[in-house]
């Protein structure tokens, strides 16, 4: 069977009340639901998200695989014969299966998450164990947390040892960007403040330029921005500098941005957030679950080595 690539990335819970743990809590709505249709939870998509399987890696952590589907909904064929155009068939589901849609895995210990394919911020996981909190009859606290990327303290700390010269901040500068970078207010992670305090320094340079305003008015494009500070300005302004670097390195959903350090390296987002690529066996159109899981295993087991579980 050929190899897939696939990416690990690491998350760890964050709970609203503090003292949960998401793995005992996990064990223990899951130990509810004898079967894989007892553990369904329904989405507002009408999709269904299950656990499908299980491990109990002991002292490693728990394991699962999990599938979201709809119900009774065929897949596409395309006929193999030769032929100037086809059309996409559907094959419907036998009266006893239903098609997956997605799959994702997890190796959840204590507080600690190793994901695969669990979606923008983790957030299929998220949504899964929280409705399943939920279908256990939890309590609230246990069913509202996040699954936050944690900043590779490796790059945190070249920030905090080497310092940061400049910061540049890729900006859209097609008209409807340039509108809601000006306009909105809140929401957002502290690369999205960043943008907005950009967008009002864009406004103000385009309202007293004539050539800028056509820039604003550009359909694509981008503009980027570096923030500095002079030298032999004061070491507050650099501490500032640090401080927005290392903030921005650690917002979930920062991107287009470089933070260069003052001996000449560069931090960019893909190089942030604590990931590992990995290629694992193709099954049917996911992946075997035992190597996945083995994966997940040992880069928590390497997590744990090189420090990062206790960053």
């Amino acid at each position: 069977m050929p190899q897939i690539n696939r990416t690990l990335e690491y998350r760890r819970a964050r709970f609203v009340a503090p003292g949960q743990n998401l793995e005992e809590l996990t064990r223990q709505a899951w130990g509810q639901f004898p079967t894989h249709l007892d553990r369904g939870v329904p989405r507002t998509d009408r999709s269904i998200v299950t656990g499908m399987k299980e491990q109990d890696q002991r002292g490693s952590g728990f394991a699962l695989h999990c599938a979201r589907y709809y119900d009774r909904q065929g897949v596409g064929t395309i006929p193999m014969a030769p032929a100037a155009q086809v059309d996409l068939g559907e094959r419907q589901p036998d009266a006893d299966e239903n098609f997956l849609n997605a799959d994702f895995f997890a190796l959840i210990r204590g507080n600690h998450v190793v994901c695969l394919n669990c979606g923008r911020n983790g957030g299929a996981l998220r949504s899964y164990l929280s409705g399943l909190f939920k279908k256990a009859g939890m309590a609230r606290e246990a069913q509202m947390f996040e699954l936050t990327r944690v900043g590779n303290p490796n790059a945190l700390a070249i920030i905090e040892r080497v310092g940061v010269k400049s910061i540049d901040m890729k900006v859209d500068i097609s008209e409807a960007t340039a509108v809601e970078l000006i306009e909105v207010e809140g929401g957002g992670g502290f690369g999205q403040i960043a943008k907005r305090a950009i967008g009002e320094a864009f406004r103000s340079l385009t309202a007293r330029d004539a050539e800028l305003r056509q820039l604003r008015q550009a359909e694509q494009g981008t503009v980027t921005v570096s923030i500095n500070v002079r030298k032999g300005d004061l070491s507050a302004a650099r501490d500032g500098l640090d401080h927005l670097a290392g903030e921005i390195a650690e917002d979930e959903n920062a991107d287009g941005y470089v933070i260069n350090l003052r001996d000449g390296a560069v931090i960019k987002p893909d190089e942030v957030s604590v990931k590992k690529a990995v290629k694992i066996e193709a099954h049917a159109n996911s992946v075997s679950v035992f190597q996945a899981w083995d994966e997940l295993r040992t880069y928590m087991e390497e997590l744990e080595e090189n420090g990062q579980l206790g960053a």
